[in-house]
């Protein structure tokens, strides 16, 4: 009798012990996706003497992405393509900035050199969009 107490004590013990353990799952998780592009020197547009411009089109930038996600866009040009630049960042005799909008990405490069602005040589951009929850 005592073996059958012992048993359903133990029993009662481990089920209790099991049942108060709880689990979170993730329900809203968005991974981030990035995009990676080849922008060409000719590609360029001169939007101020010594700025030029580069526009991409992001269809998956939209408005939740803009409000709350997080955009981030690197480059590697051509002649260095073991390294991403994170923008903004100075490279060379430019300095490359980004902005974006739903639906766009541009990239800046102004030009620091000396004599006529020529626009930046062929490189790669990584464009990364991430999810995020609202924090306020």
């Amino acid at each position: 009798m005592k073996k059958i107490l012992l048993a359903i004590a133990i029993a009662s013990a481990s089920l209790v012990t099991f049942n108060s353990c709880t689990k979170e799952y993730i329900t809203n998780y968005l991974p981030g996706v990035s995009y990676v592009y080849t922008i060409k020197s000719n590609q360029w547009s001169q939007s101020e003497p010594r700025v030029f411009k580069y526009e991409q089109n992001m269809p998956d930038l939209d408005a939740r992405y803009f409000e709350d996600g997080h955009v981030s866009v690197a480059i590697s040009y051509d002649s260095d393509p073991n390294t991403y630049e994170l923008l903004p960042a100075t490279i060379g005799n430019y300095i490359f900035t980004a902005n974006y909008s739903i639906g766009k990405v541009r990239i800046f490069a102004e030009y620091r050199g000396t004599g006529t602005p020529v626009p930046p040589t062929d490189m790669i951009t990584k464009i990364v969009l991430t999810d995020a929850e609202i924090g306020n």
